[in-house]
Parts: structure tokens; C-alpha cells; sequence
């Protein structure tokens, strides 16, 4: 039985630090107390650490099931605020009765990093009622390796999750690679929230030489590209290494997430018979090769052909069918901007975007300019996005008409200085870069001065010294 959180909205919007902070105070209504917390918590509101530990010893927000949401909430954004006078409070909380408390709690603890926690975490993991997944990542984080004999024996535990937590702990210990090996056979597990699991258990590693196992896991883009995104924090943040070793491997990471974020379908789609897509990516080439750029009415069948392949399951067909469509552009323009709204199906308008996105042809600029603007609910949208927007850069690198180049410009400086997702703020960069304009310097200089994320940063820094 799970439980279930009705969130009510707040008579006055919760839009910035006062209205929630105010709101997290005053309301009488739990559950907009609940959304002020993840507010404050989201919007990295320091001055809120006081009243979110207040939360944390709140009694009226519970559920049927003696679950805390309030409490649970509070832990989670004092994990963001990373508040080293927050974790007394914390510590406290590690006695509330709700096991979901106890282990947000202690994720918090080891988010905020402060060595207060650890004779703490020590004790709890001689308990009973301890969340052991949490637990073990928290004290991996602090390097406690006098537990290690009482870790040991997760290694063996039934449970995916926890004997992952032990492999990691025990890989940071010893730098052992058959522990490294248990990460890497969960990537495959059937289950795709283990294989998800392990692949941020690997990120924590921060080790390069696991990123060729990420990018061949059954995983959505959207989670290789967080992973890849902690491992290259990892190699930033490494003052150890030797400055030329550093800079060697955040290129190569600096380029696979590049390469991965105009990427629309990998990783998001089930493969099918290999020898069944094979026959078919055979196919789709030989049709493609016997293009006859004097035969309109071949092109047509061969286009209406591609199209139907670009709706296959296995992303070898996909692939193939988005490389054909390209070929034989700007012919397979016109059908594509003709279809675009007639198929529901999210996967398929993944690959249009992708395909236009290669092609970068001018008559699509509205097209990707609205798809840009789509109010973003969903992972599928978001990757929409950050695509259409490589599309833009393509554009308008190419253009020189100011009714081309304007547009194309202002979205994608909309795209680096507005957006939440991270995603696609770095996509705006690399689309700037690839113009390479002075008006796009411009661009990268404001988001420079803005930009709080140490990979999006950093990009930036990499694109203005590019076009310099």
C-alpha cells in the first residue's frame, strides 16, 4: 500500500523566497507547507534552514500509514541547502518512527558532508531499523572504513540495491575491480530501476573508465546524461590528478555528452531480433543508394519508406532511417514538416526532430522554434528540446538573413538563460558555439554571469574560447 499526497495551491503563488518562506510559516494547510519546503529546497533558499528544521519535528502532516511528508520534505531540501548548522536538527529527526524520514535524513546528512554525522551514521547502522541502502552510500561518502566487516556481508543480500550500496563502498575502499564488476552486471538486470541504481552508483565513483559500460546500457539518455554529468564533476573537482590528465579526460567527456544530448531515441526504445534489424538497416541503405535525384516519383516511395522505418522499435532502424532521411534532403524536408503533427507517438517525433535537427534546412525553423517553446511536462518533451535546439544552431550557422538569424538567436539565448533543465541550457551552448558569431559571444558572456552549474559553467567558458 503506498500512500498518496494531495498538494493544494496556495492562495497567494509561491514565486519567490518571501512568499514561501511566509507561507512555510504561517499556513495553516499542510500541504502548502509541503510545497513551500521543496520550494525553498529547489530554489537553494539558505535563509530557510531555520524553518525547515522546524518541519522536521512537525506533527501535523501525517498520513494513514504514520508517514511525515512535511518532515520527509524538509530533510530533503536541507540535503540541498547544505547547511552545516542544520545537521543537529537532522540528527534529531534520525528518531521519528517513519522509516522514509530516517533515510531522506540520512541522505541530507551526507549531501550536507558535515563530519558531525558520522559517530551518528555508525551507531544507526548497529541498529535495527536502519535504512541500509542510504546508509551504506552516506558512510562510502565519509570514507568510515572501520565498519567495513559490518558491510561485508551486504554484498550477498538479496536485495540489488543494498549489495550494489556495498560495491560501491567497498570499490572506493580498495579500488578492487570485482567489486566494480557487480555495478556493472546489475547495469544489465531486468528490472530498469536497478540497472538505474547502479548506474548513479557508478557515477558516484567518478572513475572515467566506467563511462564506455554507461553508454552501453539499456538506460534512457536522460540518466547516461546524469551520470556522465557527475563523473565529469568528479574529474573537475580532482585536484589530484595532474592538470593535463584533467583536461584530457573532461574532453572526452565534454564530447560524449555533446554527442549524447542530440541524440533523441538511444536508449529510450526496446531492441528487437538483431538479425531482423539488420535485414532491415540493409534495406533502408540499399533503398537510399538507389536514389535518383531525377526521379522525384523513387524519392517519394523511398522518403514514404524511410518514414515508416523511423517508427521501428530497435534504434539500429531508427538510426538508419534518420541517416537516409538526411541523405536525401532537402527532398525529405517538405514530407517531414507535413506529417510532423499527425502522429501521437513520441518516440517517432523524436527522430523527425533528430533528423531535422541534422539537415539544420531554414523552412524548419518555425517548426523547431515551436517545439522549443513547448511547455515542458515530461522527460520526452525535454529531449525534444534540447535537440530542436542543436537544429537551431545548425540554421543559423548557415543563414544569413537577419529574419533567419534573429530568431534563431533570441530562442537560443531564451534556451540558455531561462530554462531549469540543465540539459537544455548546455545545448544552447554548443548550438551558440556552433554559430560562432559575436552576437553569440554576447550571449555566452550574459549566461556566463548568471550560470551557477559547474558543468553548464564551465561549457560556456569552453564555447567563448572556441569562437575567440
Amino acid at each position: 500500500m503506498t500512500e498518496s499526497i494531495t498538494v493544494t495551491a496556495p492562495s497567494e503563488p509561491i514565486n519567490s523566497a518571501f512568499t514561501a518562506m511566509n507561507a512555510l510559516a504561517t499556513s495553516d494547510d499542510t500541504s502548502i507547507k509541503y510545497y513551500a519546503a521543496w520550494w525553498l529546497g529547489k530554489n537553494r533558499v539558505l535563509e530557510a534552514s531555520s524553518l525547515l528544521c522546524v518541519c522536521l519535528q512537525d506533527e501535523l502532516d501525517q498520513t494513514a500509514l504514520g508517514g511525515y511528508p512535511l518532515r520527509r520534505q524538509a530533510a530533503r531540501s536541507l540535503g540541498k541547502l547544505k547547511d552545516p548548522n542544520t545537521v543537529t536538527a537532522l540528527i534529531s529527526a534520525l528518531e521519528c518512527s517513519d522509516p522514509k524520514v530516517k533515510e531522506v535524513v540520512v541522505i541530507a546528512l551526507k549531501d550536507i558532508g558535515n563530519q558531525a554525522a558520522i559517530p551518528v551514521l555508525i551507531d544507526l547502522l548497529y541498529q535495527e531499523d536502519k535504512p541500509i541502502e542510504a546508509l551504506i552510500e552516506a558512510l562510502t561518502a565519509f570514507k568510515v572504513w572501520e565498519v567495513q566487516d559490518e558491510i561485508l556481508p551486504f554484498l550477498q543480500h538479496s536485495s540489488e540495491r543494498i549489495k550494489c550500496a556495498a560495491a560501491q563502498y567497498f570499490y572506493t575502499l580498495t579500488l578492487n575491480p570485482y567489486y566494480l564488476e557487480i555495478l556493472f552486471q546489475t547495469l544489465s538486470h531486468e528490472n530498469r530501476f536497478v540497472r538505474y541504481a547502479a548506474a548513479f552508483d557508478i557515477s558516484v565513483l567518478g572513475r572515467v573508465e566506467t563511462v564506455p559500460e554507461i553508454l552501453q546500457a539499456e538506460i534512457s539518455n536522460s540518466i547516461k546524461l546524469l551520470v556522465l554529468k557527475r563523473i565529469l564533476e568528479s574529474v573537475l573537482l580532482d585536484k589530484a590528478e595532474t592538470e593535463v590528465k584533467r583536461q584530457e579526460t573532461a574532453n572526452f567527456l565534454f564530447k560524449t555528452i555533446d554527442e549524447l544530448l542530440m541524440d533523441a531515441i538511444e536508449g529510450t526504445i526496446h531492441k528487437v531480433n538483431s538479425e531482423v534489424a539488420n535485414q532491415e538497416v540493409e534495406n533502408i541503405m540499399a533503398l537510399v543508394a538507389q536514389y535518383n535525384t531525377n526521379s522525384q516519383q523513387v524519392c517519394e516511395q523511398t522518403i514514404s519508406t524511410l518514414i515508416e522505418a523511423l517508427k521501428s522499435r530497435d534504434p539500429k532502424v531508427k538510426v538508419s532511417a534518420i541517416n537516409g532521411l538526411v541523405q536525401l534532403a532537402p527532398a525529405s524536408v517538405d514530407t517531414i514538416i507535413d506529417i510532423f503533427d499527425t502522429d501521437g507517438d513520441q518516440e517517432f517525433i523524436a527522430g523527425l526532430i533528430q533528423t531535422l535537427a541534422y539537415i539544420g534546412d531554414p523552412r524548419t525553423l518555425s517548426l523547431l522554434l515551436e517545439v522549443i517553446g513547448y511547455e515542458v511536462a515530461n522527460h520526452c518533451q525535454g529531449k525534444f528540446r534540447r535537440v530542436a535546439v542543436r537544429g537551431l544552431g545548425k540554421i543559423a550557422r548557415q543563414a544569413t538573413q537577419s529574419e533567419i538569424l534573429f530568431p534563431a538567436i533570441e530562442k537560443l539565448k531564451w534556451s540558455l538563460l531561462e530554462p531549469e533543465d540543465w540539459g537544455l541550457r548546455y545545448s544552447a551552448i554548443v548550438a551558440l558555439e556552433y554559430i560562432g558569431s559575436s552576437d553569440t559571444i554576447k550571449v555566452l558572456q550574459t549566461g556566463s554571469e548568471r550560470e551557477s552549474d559547474l558543468i553548464v559553467q564551465t561549457r560556456i567558458e569552453r564555447a567563448i574560447a572556441a569562437i575567440a
